[in-house]
C-alpha cells in the first residue's frame, strides 16, 4: 500500500518535471514551507503538503493555449503538408475580419481527384479573384473533396446575386456552382 503510494507521488513528480521543463514554468512553493535542496523533492513536498499545485507559466505559452483560431486566420488550403513549396497565403495576412457568423459562400469548384484537383483548385480561385477582387476565395480540402468557396455573404440574397455573375463570368463552371451556408468573415 505504502509503495504504491509513493509510485503515484514520484509519477505526479515526474509529470510536474516533464511541464515545468518542457514549458519553462517556473514552480512556486509557498514560503512559509522549508525548502529542500532537491528540486524533486520539492516539488513532492509541495504535492503532499496542501494537495494544491501553482505552476507559473509564460505568457507567450499562455497566449499560445487559449487562442483560438478564428476562420480568418486559417489557411486558404487545409491539409497542407510540412515542407511544401506552394504556400499559399492566410486569409488574415491580408484583412482581418470584424466578426465571424453563419451565412453564405459560393462554391465554385469541388473535386476529389488526388492527381489534379489540388492544381485545379488554385487555379479556379486564382481566377476568380482576378475576375472578382471583391469577393475572397477559399481553398479548402476535406478528404477527399479540394473545393473552392467564394464571398462572405450575409445574407441568401445578396449570394444568389453574385452567384448569377459568377455563372455568367465562369458557364464553364456553371456545373459547380451553387449556394452553401458556411462560417463567412465579415468586415467593417
Amino acid at each position: 500500500m505504502r509503495i504504491s503510494e509513493s509510485i503515484k507521488t514520484l509519477r505526479a513528480a515526474a509529470i510536474v518535471i516533464f511541464f515545468t521543463a518542457a514549458t519553462g514554468a517556473e514552480f512556486m512553493t509557498n514560503a512559509n514551507e522549508p525548502q529542500p535542496s532537491d528540486s524533486v523533492i520539492s516539488i513532492t513536498a509541495e504535492i503532499n503538503a496542501a494537495g494544491h499545485v501553482r505552476v507559473s507559466q509564460p505568457e507567450a505559452l499562455t497566449a499560445r493555449v487559449s487562442s483560438r483560431k478564428t476562420v480568418s486566420e486559417e489557411s486558404t488550403v487545409t491539409g497542407e503538408m510540412p515542407g511544401d513549396a506552394s504556400k499559399v497565403e492566410t486569409a488574415a495576412s491580408r484583412r482581418h475580419a470584424s466578426a465571424v457568423r453563419t451565412g453564405y459562400r459560393i462554391q465554385v469548384f469541388d473535386d476529389n481527384n488526388p492527381r489534379t484537383a489540388r492544381q485545379s483548385a488554385s487555379s479556379v480561385k486564382s481566377r476568380i479573384e482576378g475576375a472578382f477582387p471583391a469577393y475572397r476565395a477559399y481553398v479548402t480540402f476535406n478528404s477527399p473533396y479540394w473545393r473552392v468557396k467564394a464571398g462572405d455573404f450575409r445574407s441568401r440574397a445578396e449570394a444568389e446575386s453574385a452567384m448569377a455573375e459568377i455563372k455568367k463570368a465562369f458557364p464553364e463552371l456553371k456545373a459547380y456552382i451553387r449556394i452553401v451556408r458556411d462560417r463567412v468573415n465579415i468586415y467593417d
